[in-house]
């Protein structure tokens, strides 16, 4: 009897288990088909919402039941930050066909597969959600994304049959004022759906993990993509946009290479200035370098530059006081007065005009137009026009003269001791190219940017736990040990230092960026300073007053930037040293003042620098770009997204 009872209780249990295997064999086929059925569905409605079909029918194998829900599943876009104006650009339910066998449910959903089994969800195939960011040529960074929303009521063991419904173009939309290229603020997406951390790992694979946020009391994963407004790199010891550019007597603008030592080991003449429009100079001080305008300029008083002189426009030397040690290039006239000498070359696209007399030119010069002399000038070096040259009567003529034209002398009595050659070839004014050709910085103002940075930082920083609170107090120094900031991000309402405070910036593990919705002021010997080979980003919506050092690593002008609004006035005197840049494009009042000197480079309105003050280029800014990214997030500067509707039936 205990024999047969344990054969039976034995075949017994060959029969439980037996049919349980067969059971999850049976589940796998069956979950198997259904992704087999919905993937053949993701394909046919690609084919139907993307225009290459009106209709598709698709066989299910008979086999388990594919069900509409309109309602399973919503999503946002919408822009965040600046330029956050009116709905969002999409808020739809995307519904989905659920094909349930055994204990999984296959979904085809927002134009992608999805798996759900045991309170675990994956991708089977895509969705249409193409994020695209690379290099070289058409690289700008673009998510194009055409949404599939379904539409409809089906249930059906058989077959479904989709067709096309209306398409809604949600970004661009000429007529709603939506326009590519973003110029600020984010584009947040935002899923609710059962195969949210499905959806959240795909986020990951096409953009960045750092984008990608999951809640899921919601049952929502959230991506965030952000307007790069970043600036080109920074190529000049000076770039602004100021129509009056003062560098007094004294001051310097010249350059060193930090990576390759100290200011004092390294120094040299690439402290280039640029001006973004018409430029009126009232300073007198050194330029080692080039001066870059990029319109007209009118020299309202002396400045040394020791390099060319290139404008794009007409250069007024009559003012006088302008010495140009190696070229002076001009799309439009040179026009000399004052009884100045022009000492350097001269090549010019249009006229030459000499407006007084005792006007003295020994360099050569070669024009596209006219030479109009003014009486008792004096020509040593030659002259070569396209158009006639006309002397002035008693004007001294050592130098040659070719001009393409005539030597117009009718009426006037030259003093003529050089050859003079008419009806002559034209002179080579391919030089000119330099001044008509200048490559920009972008000037364009950041005030959205910094208001987008004030208000993401608001609501999410590293505060908790930092000296940030006692920095914005101004307790980090007497009885206050100094502060030390991380890596992280920080928001202060304001920043003011001083009466002996210090504060390190502690870059070892990781870039600090801090935003400030207010003034930064250092002043009342509060030093500034760095440590660790990442950079330091301060964003400041109000002024900047600097009166105490901010210093780098090994003499570093890359390292600290400081970023400014168009209405932001900066300051820097007292003898500070500050090593970094200044960044506030379309801003009308930097000054560098009493004994200042600033080691990188500034990008802004100059008002005022000073004597006894210097700017020292460091020329490994040429390669760096600031980083204006506004709401953080994976960058964004082309935007396409449509809801394409698909009508489902049974078939």
């Amino acid at each position: 009897m205990l024999i047969v009872a344990l054969v039976v209780a034995g075949t017994t249990g060959v029969l439980v288990f037996g049919s349980d295997a067969l059971g999850d064999v049976q589940d796998r086929a069956s979950a198997g088909q259904a992704e087999l059925a919905m993937s053949t569905v993701d394909s046919e409605v690609s084919e139907v919402a993307l225009g290459y079909a009106s209709a598709r029918r698709v066989s299910l194998g008979g086999q388990g039941q594919a069900t509409l829900d309109e309602d399973a599943g919503r999503i946002t876009v919408e822009r965040v930050g600046a330029n956050a104006t009116g709905p969002p650009l999409v808020n739809t339910t995307m519904g989905a066909i659920e094909y349930r066998a055994g204990g999984a449910t296959v979904a085809y959903q927002g134009g992608g597969v999805w798996r759900g089994e045991r309170g675990r969800t994956r991708m089977i195939s895509p969705p249409e959600f193409h994020y695209r960011w690379g290099t070289g040529a058409g690289s700008d960074p673009t998510l194009t994304f055409p949404l599939v929303v379904l539409r409809g009521s089906a249930s059906s063991s058989e077959a479904l049959r989709f067709s096309d419904g209306p398409t809604r173009a949600a970004f661009p939309n000429a007529s709603a004022g939506l326009e590519n290229p973003l110029d600020a603020g984010s584009v947040r997406v935002t899923i609710r759906s059962d195969y949210y951390r499905a959806w959240a790992d795909y986020f990951r694979t096409r953009t960045d993990a750092d984008t990608v946020t999951v809640v899921d009391a919601n049952r929502s994963v959230e991506v965030l993509l952000s307007v790069p407004t970043r600036g080109r790199e920074v190529r000049n010891s000076i770039a602004a946009r100021s129509p009056t550019v003062t560098v007094r007597g004294g001051a310097t603008v010249d350059s060193y290479n930090s990576s390759e030592g100290t200011y004092a080991a390294t120094r040299g003449e690439n402290g280039s200035v640029y001006v973004g429009e018409d430029l009126v100079n009232a300073g007198s001080g050194t330029i080692y370098g080039d001066m870059r305008v990029d319109g007209d300029f009118e020299a309202g008083g002396g400045i040394d530059v020791e390099g060319e002189l290139l404008v794009d426009g007409d250069a007024d030397l009559s003012g006088g006081g302008v010495s140009v040690d190696e070229k002076v290039v001009a799309a439009g006239d040179l026009l000399l007065g004052g009884g100045g000498a022009l000492d350097s070359p001269a090549v010019v696209g249009g006229r030459v005009v000499e407006t007084g007399g005792g006007v003295t030119v020994n360099g050569d010069v070669r024009a596209g137009g006219d030479y109009l002399s003014a009486d008792g000038s004096t020509l040593d070096g030659d002259a070569h026009v396209a158009g006639d040259f006309h002397p002035g009567n008693g004007q001294n003529i050592d130098g040659d003269v070719t001009a393409a034209g005539s030597f117009a002398d009718a009426g006037v009595y030259p003093n003529v001791n050089g050859n003079v050659v008419e009806n002559g070839p034209a002179p080579d004014l391919s030089d000119v190219s330099a001044a008509r050709d200048l490559r920009p910085p972008d000037l364009r103002p950041i005030d959205r940017t910094i208001d987008a940075r004030v208000a993401t930082a608001a609501g999410s920083n590293d505060n908790a736990g930092s000296d940030a609170a006692r920095i914005e107090a101004g307790n980090c120094g007497g009885a206050d040990p100094a502060c030390t900031l991380t890596n992280g991000t920080y928001y202060l309402d304001e920043m003011a230092l001083s009466g002996g405070d210090s504060l390190t910036f502690d870059t070892s593990g990781g870039p600090i960026y801090l935003v400030v919705d207010g003034d930064v002021s250092t002043t009342g010997g509060s030093p500034v300073d760095v440590t660790g080979s990442n950079r330091v980003h301060v964003y400041a919506a109000g002024d900047y007053e600097l009166r105490t050092d901010w210093t780098s690593v090994g003499d570093r002008g890359d390292q600290i930037w400081l970023y400014g609004t168009s209405g932001s006035t900066v300051t820097l005197q007292g003898g500070v040293d500050f090593y970094g840049v200044v960044y506030a494009p379309g801003n009308q009042d930097i000054a560098v003042r009493g004994g200042a000197e600033v080691y990188g480079g500034i990008v802004g309105g100059v008002s005022d620098v000073q004597g006894g003050t210097a700017v020292h280029y460091d020329t490994v800014l040429a390669d760096q770009r600031p980083v204006l990214t506004d709401g953080g997030g994976a960058p964004v500067t082309f935007l396409h997204v449509s809801v394409n509707e698909i009508h489902v039936k049974d078939a």
